[in-house]
């Protein structure tokens, strides 16, 4: 009787034992995080000069940045960008946003990637300066295809409204091209301008790379205005998330970029398809 009772004392300190384990395993089953399909990702950073496509939009000053991404593990993603630019070149603006929709795959080891961008300007209107230009906002839609593979990368850009507000009445020749370059202008409506642009990105070491930039930027209907533009730029891991960049961009300096008088009209005159040189720094998160 003693052992048999022994035994059964046993088995139900075996069975309570279990029991126990089998909730803890439960318990912790629970707490696991649930997975999600969705990937947030940002960076927010502070350069010498925000340069477009060899542009400067910040009147050659040093800009603030913040850029949010998230990802869908179908391939499909949207993200948001701001930075500060220039009311001397964007008319009465302060800020630029972003706004991105897009969709990635491979495609025989081929990544591919097609979307859409919204540029949006808040407040800004070439009616709001001060030389009498019908309305007209530089928000602006550009559509996109690019491929990646061992590195290299190739985009073009279509854009099916105005280029950035750009018409006869504001960009036209003798426009807001005057003065020292009267010729440069507008003959026709900008719609439909086309940027191409290849790139090719080389790791040096593992956190360093080095990357080169070719593009051509093109407005339907317009006399010296169409650019290229390069860019060389060397991004270094600094670890914790921080990352710098120096770049070198350069431009072929078209002649209704020269000496462009600002649309504040206080006399300023600046060049921004200039060749110049760019430090930042970023954080992501």
């Amino acid at each position: 009787m003693a052992s048999h009772s022994l035994h059964s004392l046993s088995a139900a300190r075996m069975a309570t034992v279990v029991c126990l384990l089998g909730g803890l395993n439960s318990l912790a089953l629970a707490e696991e995080p649930v997975k999600s399909d969705v990937t947030l990702s940002g960076q927010a950073s502070v350069m010498t000069d925000y340069v477009w496509r060899g542009l400067s939009q910040t009147w050659g000053h040093p800009a603030v940045q913040l850029s949010v991404t998230a990802d869908h593990v179908s391939g499909a993603y949207a993200s948001f960008f701001a930075s500060n630019v220039a009311s001397q070149f964007v008319p009465n603006a302060s800020t630029e946003t972003d706004w991105s929709l897009g969709y990635k795959t491979k495609l025989n080891g081929i990544d591919l990637d097609l979307g859409g961008v919204y540029v949006y300007y808040p407040g800004s209107n070439f009616n709001k300066t001060s030389f009498g230009y019908a309305s007209s906002a530089p928000s602006t839609v550009e559509l996109y295809a690019s491929t990646t593979a061992a590195g290299f990368t190739a985009r073009v850009g279509y854009i099916p409204t105005k280029f950035f507000g750009w018409n006869e009445n504001n960009s036209g020749v003798d426009g807001v091209f005057n003065g020292e370059q009267p010729q440069a202008g507008l003959t026709g409506s900008s719609k439909g301008a086309i940027n191409l642009e290849g790139s090719y990105t080389y790791a040096i070491k593992e956190g360093t790379s080095l990357q080169f930039v070719l593009g051509h930027q093109s407005v339907p209907h317009s006399v010296d205005v169409n650019w290229t533009y390069g860019r060389l730029a060397l991004n270094t891991d600094l670890g914790n998330s921080w990352s710098a960049n120096l770049a070198a961009s350069l431009t072929t300096q078209p002649k209704a970029f020269k000496s462009y008088g600002s649309l504040t009209n206080n006399g300023e005159r600046s060049s921004p398809a200039r060749n110049t040189v760019i430090l930042s720094l970023a954080k992501a998160f």
